[in-house]
């Protein structure tokens, strides 16, 4: 009976290890899903934008511009309609040490290419647009500021 509850016990130990590690593997499933949809959203709005330029129309979607975010306002928006103050993706970068710009909440080149080294190092999708699970690793950073 003894031997019973310890090899019971030694298999639920090993069933909680799987199941963390599958849980872990979903949730980089969902982030690289997510930064694959901001991405095509992108897209979309740029071919949106070029055919409307073609025609001789004046797009609206011209703020959100070849992969990239677009500051409105202060406000950090993707193509996807997600939301963050941008200055506060300047903190959060300069925290984790891959910003040394101005916190002045422009998203220029060089934020764009902080973003990237940090999803390239974090296992994102490296395309410097700071979507939802670029944001949900980042803001660690941020949180960690006070």
């Amino acid at each position: 009976m003894l031997m019973l509850m310890v090899c019971l016990i030694a298999l639920s130990g090993c069933a909680s290890r799987k199941t963390g590690k599958k849980v872990d593997t979903i949730q980089a499933q969902v982030n690289a899903m997510t930064d694959e949809l901001v991405r095509l959203d992108q897209s979309l709005q740029d071919t949106r934008a070029a055919l409307q330029a073609q025609e001789g129309g004046v797009s609206s979607s011209k703020a959100v511009s070849s992969g990239e975010g677009a500051v409105v306002g202060g406000m950090y928006r993707t193509p996807s309609g997600f939301e963050i103050p941008s200055v506060n993706i300047q903190k959060a970068l300069k925290k984790a040490g891959y910003y040394n710009g101005a916190l002045d909440g422009k998203v220029g080149p060089g934020t764009r290419d902080a973003i990237a080294a940090f999803q390239k190092d974090n296992g994102l999708t490296a395309d410097g647009v700071c979507g939802r699970g670029t944001w949900a690793k980042l803001k660690s950073y941020l949180e960690a500021i006070k």
